[in-house]
């Protein structure tokens, strides 16, 4: 059986999302303080709890989540902040297949949630898709660099400073000559904007 490593419900992705679209998202993108004490009274305004830094800061939220705020280092401008939902990997290659449908099962559960409250997405599809969305924050040169996302689906909203949501679905299988056991995980990231508000719904986020 393939092992699960992260498990959370659309339900709680829902009752975390609620959370996020109240934060100060001025406040994220603008960096992580250096100091500790800075740091833990940022993470306490935001209603988080610092955990430990890799590749940026991991923060425990109000309702149990972990969540990662990327940034290249203490003080500097945060690019995004991920929450993984699910996450699973396989025993043996001969378990890739069941793994590939349980995350397309979850993605496709979690989507739906998000329309539920967000609306349509701007962008959504898998990677074969010949008007695939570019996740946020990477471009055709990237991707054929790197073949994830293998899902994604993206909102954007006009608020000032509110972040580009992207739910995201990334599948590793290694290739048809050297296939290596599948690892697959589903997130839901807010991407800082990088640039003009896209249109979309005239709602806050």
């Amino acid at each position: 059986m393939p092992v699960l490593t992260a498990s959370r419900t659309p339900a709680q992705l829902l009752a975390e999302l609620e959370r996020l679209v109240e934060v100060d998202w001025s406040t994220v993108w603008a960096g992580v303080p250096e100091g500790a004490d800075q740091r833990t009274s940022w993470c306490a305004a935001l209603g988080w709890q610092p955990l430990w830094f890799q590749a940026g800061l991991w923060v425990r939220t109000a309702g149990g989540t972990r969540l990662h705020v990327a940034a290249s280092a203490p003080g500097r401008a945060v690019t995004r902040v991920e929450h993984t939902m699910w996450a699973a990997r396989a025993r043996d290659v001969v378990e890739n297949d069941r793994v590939t449908r349980l995350a397309l099962g979850s993605f496709t559960a979690h989507l739906a949630a998000l329309r539920g409250v967000m609306g349509e997405p701007i962008g959504n599809g898998i990677q074969e898709d010949p008007d695939f969305p570019e996740s946020p924050g990477s471009g055709p040169e990237r991707r054929e660099e790197q073949p994830n996302p293998h899902r994604t689906a993206v909102w954007r909203f006009r608020t000032p400073g509110a972040p580009v949501f992207e739910l995201r679905s990334d599948l590793g299988l290694g290739s048809q000559t050297a296939p290596v056991p599948a690892d697959a995980r589903i997130a839901l990231i807010c991407h800082s904007p990088r640039e003009q508000p896209m249109p979309g719904p005239d709602r806050h986020a």
